[in-house]
Protein backbone atom coordinates (compact mmCIF):
# COMPACT_ATOMS: atom_id res chain seq x y z
CA UNK A 1 0.00 0.00 0.00
CA UNK A 2 1.41 3.35 -0.86
CA UNK A 3 1.92 5.96 1.40
CA UNK A 4 0.06 9.18 1.24
CA UNK A 5 2.05 12.26 0.54
CA UNK A 6 0.31 13.94 3.74
CA UNK A 7 1.45 10.61 5.35
CA UNK A 8 4.79 11.29 4.42
CA UNK A 9 5.21 14.53 5.06
CA UNK A 10 3.40 14.18 8.60
CA UNK A 11 6.15 11.37 9.57
CA UNK A 12 9.44 13.55 8.53
CA UNK A 13 7.75 16.46 10.54
CA UNK A 14 7.72 14.13 13.46
CA UNK A 15 11.26 12.80 13.09
CA UNK A 16 12.34 16.36 13.02
CA UNK A 17 10.33 17.52 16.12
CA UNK A 18 11.89 14.42 17.81
CA UNK A 19 14.89 14.04 16.15
CA UNK A 20 17.51 16.43 19.00
CA UNK A 21 14.75 15.70 22.32
CA UNK A 22 15.81 11.94 21.58
CA UNK A 23 19.44 12.25 20.53
CA UNK A 24 20.89 14.93 22.93
CA UNK A 25 21.75 12.69 25.68
CA UNK A 26 24.02 10.52 23.38
CA UNK A 27 26.06 13.59 21.54
CA UNK A 28 29.53 14.72 23.28
CA UNK A 29 29.55 18.50 23.70
CA UNK A 30 32.79 20.16 24.42
CA UNK A 31 34.90 23.01 24.20
CA UNK A 32 35.36 24.28 20.39
CA UNK A 33 38.21 26.26 18.57
CA UNK A 34 40.35 28.75 19.53
CA UNK A 35 40.09 32.23 19.27
CA UNK A 36 41.85 35.74 20.72
CA UNK A 37 38.96 35.77 23.24
CA UNK A 38 38.09 34.05 26.33
CA UNK A 39 34.75 33.30 26.83
CA UNK A 40 32.59 33.46 30.14
CA UNK A 41 28.58 32.18 30.10
CA UNK A 42 25.80 33.95 32.36
CA UNK A 43 22.15 33.21 32.32
CA UNK A 44 18.89 34.76 32.38
CA UNK A 45 15.11 34.34 31.77
CA UNK A 46 15.06 32.67 28.17
CA UNK A 47 18.74 33.17 27.29
CA UNK A 48 22.25 32.87 27.59
CA UNK A 49 25.56 34.68 26.81
CA UNK A 50 28.38 33.40 25.87
CA UNK A 51 30.86 36.69 26.49
CA UNK A 52 33.92 37.50 25.49
CA UNK A 53 36.62 39.05 26.97
CA UNK A 54 39.38 40.36 25.35
CA UNK A 55 40.77 41.46 22.00
CA UNK A 56 39.79 45.40 21.80
CA UNK A 57 36.94 45.35 24.42
CA UNK A 58 34.01 46.18 21.83
CA UNK A 59 31.87 43.12 20.38
CA UNK A 60 28.56 42.50 17.67
CA UNK A 61 26.29 40.45 18.27
CA UNK A 62 24.91 36.91 17.33
CA UNK A 63 21.68 35.76 17.97
CA UNK A 64 21.17 31.94 18.31
CA UNK A 65 17.32 29.85 17.79
CA UNK A 66 18.04 25.90 18.63
CA UNK A 67 16.37 23.31 16.65
CA UNK A 68 13.31 21.70 17.43
CA UNK A 69 13.70 20.22 20.94
CA UNK A 70 16.55 21.03 21.60
CA UNK A 71 18.13 23.56 24.35
CA UNK A 72 21.63 25.63 24.37
CA UNK A 73 23.30 22.67 25.78
CA UNK A 74 23.18 20.88 22.96
CA UNK A 75 25.16 23.73 21.03
CA UNK A 76 27.67 24.69 23.60
CA UNK A 77 30.95 23.85 21.79
CA UNK A 78 29.58 25.53 18.66
CA UNK A 79 28.67 28.59 20.36
CA UNK A 80 31.21 29.09 22.82
CA UNK A 81 33.88 28.84 19.80
CA UNK A 82 32.49 31.53 18.12
CA UNK A 83 31.99 33.44 21.34
CA UNK A 84 35.92 33.08 21.24
CA UNK A 85 36.18 35.27 17.85
CA UNK A 86 35.45 38.16 20.10
CA UNK A 87 31.75 37.70 19.83
CA UNK A 88 28.99 37.80 22.29
CA UNK A 89 26.61 35.56 21.49
CA UNK A 90 22.85 35.59 22.61
CA UNK A 91 21.06 32.17 22.78
CA UNK A 92 17.22 32.02 23.42
CA UNK A 93 16.89 28.97 25.62
CA UNK A 94 13.49 27.72 23.86
CA UNK A 95 13.29 24.70 21.91
CA UNK A 96 10.55 26.42 19.29
CA UNK A 97 12.65 29.14 17.80
CA UNK A 98 11.05 29.40 14.39
CA UNK A 99 9.20 32.51 14.85
CA UNK A 100 12.18 34.52 15.53
CA UNK A 101 10.82 36.22 19.21
CA UNK A 102 12.66 34.49 21.34
CA UNK A 103 15.25 35.48 19.49
CA UNK A 104 14.64 38.89 19.22
CA UNK A 105 14.32 39.16 22.87
CA UNK A 106 17.93 37.39 23.38
CA UNK A 107 19.50 39.98 21.49
CA UNK A 108 17.58 42.60 22.90
CA UNK A 109 18.44 41.70 26.45
CA UNK A 110 22.13 41.57 25.39
CA UNK A 111 22.30 44.74 24.02
CA UNK A 112 20.99 45.96 27.48
CA UNK A 113 22.68 43.92 29.65
CA UNK A 114 26.29 44.34 27.97
CA UNK A 115 25.62 47.80 26.46
CA UNK A 116 29.39 48.41 27.87
CA UNK A 117 30.80 45.90 25.68
CA UNK A 118 28.36 46.26 22.38
CA UNK A 119 27.80 49.83 22.49
CA UNK A 120 24.74 51.76 21.47
CA UNK A 121 24.59 50.02 17.68
CA UNK A 122 26.27 47.06 17.36
CA UNK A 123 26.41 44.56 14.26
CA UNK A 124 23.78 41.43 14.95
CA UNK A 125 23.69 38.12 12.72
CA UNK A 126 20.61 35.90 13.59
CA UNK A 127 21.62 32.07 13.45
CA UNK A 128 20.13 29.21 14.29
CA UNK A 129 20.13 25.42 13.33
CA UNK A 130 17.10 23.50 11.89
CA UNK A 131 13.91 24.67 13.09
CA UNK A 132 16.19 27.88 14.56
CA UNK A 133 17.77 28.30 11.14
CA UNK A 134 14.57 28.62 9.39
CA UNK A 135 13.65 31.17 12.23
CA UNK A 136 17.08 33.23 11.61
CA UNK A 137 15.06 34.73 8.87
CA UNK A 138 12.45 35.38 11.27
CA UNK A 139 14.55 37.40 13.56
CA UNK A 140 16.85 39.08 11.09
CA UNK A 141 13.04 40.93 9.86
CA UNK A 142 12.60 41.41 13.70
CA UNK A 143 15.54 42.96 14.74
CA UNK A 144 16.32 44.73 10.98
CA UNK A 145 19.67 42.71 11.63
CA UNK A 146 22.80 43.18 9.21
CA UNK A 147 22.91 39.06 8.53
CA UNK A 148 22.16 35.50 8.57
CA UNK A 149 23.75 32.39 9.34
CA UNK A 150 21.29 29.88 8.78
CA UNK A 151 22.52 26.21 9.94
CA UNK A 152 21.12 23.32 8.08
CA UNK A 153 17.63 25.48 7.95
CA UNK A 154 14.64 23.73 7.62
CA UNK A 155 12.59 25.88 6.18
CA UNK A 156 9.13 23.35 5.69
CA UNK A 157 8.27 20.57 8.57
CA UNK A 158 8.96 22.90 11.24
CA UNK A 159 8.66 26.25 10.57
CA UNK A 160 8.58 28.59 7.26
CA UNK A 161 10.26 32.03 6.46
CA UNK A 162 7.38 34.76 6.66
CA UNK A 163 9.17 37.05 4.63
CA UNK A 164 12.22 37.75 2.36
CA UNK A 165 15.00 39.79 4.51
CA UNK A 166 16.02 43.06 3.43
CA UNK A 167 17.82 43.97 0.10
CA UNK A 168 21.32 44.70 2.04
CA UNK A 169 21.10 41.48 4.42
CA UNK A 170 24.12 39.13 3.96
CA UNK A 171 22.41 35.46 4.17
CA UNK A 172 24.35 32.04 4.04
CA UNK A 173 22.80 29.20 4.27
CA UNK A 174 24.89 25.81 5.47
CA UNK A 175 23.83 22.25 4.33
CA UNK A 176 25.73 19.11 4.69
CA UNK A 177 25.67 16.02 2.51
CA UNK A 178 25.03 13.64 4.94
CA UNK A 179 22.09 15.33 6.29
CA UNK A 180 18.95 13.63 5.62
CA UNK A 181 16.62 15.69 7.83
CA UNK A 182 17.01 19.40 6.47
CA UNK A 183 18.81 18.78 2.90
CA UNK A 184 19.29 21.65 0.56
CA UNK A 185 17.32 19.54 -2.05
CA UNK A 186 14.64 20.03 -3.10
CA UNK A 187 13.02 22.57 -1.05
CA UNK A 188 15.24 24.36 1.78
CA UNK A 189 18.33 25.88 -0.58
CA UNK A 190 15.40 27.21 -2.86
CA UNK A 191 13.55 28.68 0.18
CA UNK A 192 16.76 30.54 1.58
CA UNK A 193 17.52 31.52 -1.76
CA UNK A 194 14.12 32.76 -2.75
CA UNK A 195 13.87 35.03 0.63
CA UNK A 196 17.71 36.89 0.23
CA UNK A 197 19.14 38.93 -2.31
CA UNK A 198 22.82 39.29 -0.84
CA UNK A 199 22.74 34.74 -0.73
CA UNK A 200 25.93 32.29 -0.09
CA UNK A 201 24.71 28.61 -0.26
CA UNK A 202 27.25 26.18 1.44
CA UNK A 203 27.54 22.01 1.60
CA UNK A 204 29.75 20.34 4.14
CA UNK A 205 30.64 17.27 5.51
CA UNK A 206 28.30 15.70 8.27
CA UNK A 207 24.92 14.63 9.50
CA UNK A 208 22.32 17.19 10.79
CA UNK A 209 23.83 16.77 14.00
CA UNK A 210 26.60 17.43 13.08
CA UNK A 211 26.48 21.22 15.23
CA UNK A 212 25.67 19.47 17.95
CA UNK A 213 28.68 17.34 18.82
CA UNK A 214 32.15 19.32 19.98
CA UNK A 215 32.41 23.03 18.18
CA UNK A 216 30.42 21.49 15.15
CA UNK A 217 32.96 19.91 12.94
CA UNK A 218 32.68 20.81 9.46
CA UNK A 219 29.53 22.77 9.77
CA UNK A 220 30.83 24.59 12.50
CA UNK A 221 34.04 25.51 10.84
CA UNK A 222 31.97 27.16 7.74
CA UNK A 223 29.55 29.22 10.56
CA UNK A 224 32.44 30.46 12.29
CA UNK A 225 34.13 31.42 8.81
CA UNK A 226 30.92 33.46 7.67
CA UNK A 227 30.46 35.01 11.70
CA UNK A 228 34.05 36.27 12.09
CA UNK A 229 34.00 37.22 8.59
CA UNK A 230 30.35 39.52 9.15
CA UNK A 231 31.22 40.37 12.52
CA UNK A 232 34.37 40.65 13.86
CA UNK A 233 35.60 44.46 14.40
Amino acid sequence: MKMSTKMKLGSIAAVLASGLFMSGSALAVGGGGGGDCSVSTERSLGAEFFVPSGGDGNYNILGWGNGTGGSVSNYDGMLESVAEQCILVAAATTSQSGDGSDVEDAVNRAKSRYSNIVGSDPKVCTSGHSQGGGGSFNAANRLDADCVIAVQPDTVYTTSIDRPVASDVDVVCIFSTGDTLAPASPFNGRNCERNSTRYTQELTSGTHFTPTSGDGGAVGDVMREYAERWLVN
